[in-house]
């Protein structure tokens, strides 16, 4: 029998696993990388990797599989929490620009090999690509049932709840696409753009910039 150190020792390196081949695959691309790539990183030899991933597809699957499940279970939490809609949907925003934003390149990878061109969305098979857009659906679920919230609550105003909702999904999913930290832009002030931003599209006006305190005299 197994003991529990043990199982957590092979857990733990399953996740240094996948952390190592997510920075690879984004940085690379999954043609570009090979899991003797992944293997040198983490110092393994090959047959030691393919103890945990069999295939460079299923290392690719589980993956992406985990930067949607933590998308989902971070704006879950969120959404759960006390407040207004208002105040959920802000907390559920932040939530899911803090993964997308923190994960490099890994979110964007996710969306292109779920809905970019065919070649892309063929590395993985179909069982698994639909394994994938279930966890992507049920993350839209979340703003969509919040949004509905508002709407009845009368916090929110759109027109059109599902196109809203991937409006509102675009916003946050192509922020981790172009944002480069170095380019003057701190990433705090990118999150509250973004987020004023999507409430924007939900009816919430954004409030005023505050004036600049005027500059005192000196005295002679």
């Amino acid at each position: 029998m197994v003991s529990e150190r043990v199982s957590a020792k092979r857990a733990a390196l399953r996740q240094r696993i996948i952390e190592v081949a997510l920075e690879a695959f984004s940085s690379r691309g999954f043609e570009a990388t090979t899991t003797a790539d992944i293997a040198d990183t983490l110092q393994m030899t090959g047959p030691s990797l393919y103890h945990y991933f069999r295939t460079k597809e299923e290392l690719f699957f589980a993956c992406m599989d985990h930067i949607l499940e933590q998308l989902h279970a971070s704006v879950t939490k969120a959404a759960a929490g006390k407040g207004t809609v208002r105040e959920r949907m802000a907390r559920v925003l932040q939530a899911q620009l803090k993964v997308e934003l923190g994960s490099g390149g890994a979110a964007s990878l996710v969306n292109a090999h779920l809905y970019g061109p065919q070649y892309l969305t063929q590395v993985l098979s179909p069982e698994r690509r639909e394994a994938l857009r279930l966890r992507q659906r049920a993350l839209v679920q979340v703003f969509r049932e919040l949004i509905d919230e508002g709407v009845a609550s009368g916090e929110f105003v759109v027109a059109n709840t599902r196109v809203t909702t991937f409006n509102v999904l675009a916003v946050l999913q192509y922020s981790s696409v172009w944002y480069r930290p170095k380019k003057g832009l701190r990433l705090s002030d990118l999150m509250e753009a973004q987020v004023a931003a999507a409430m924007q599209l939900l009816g919430v006006p954004v409030a005023a910039p505050k004036a600049a305190s005027p500059a005192r005299k000196r005295r002679p």
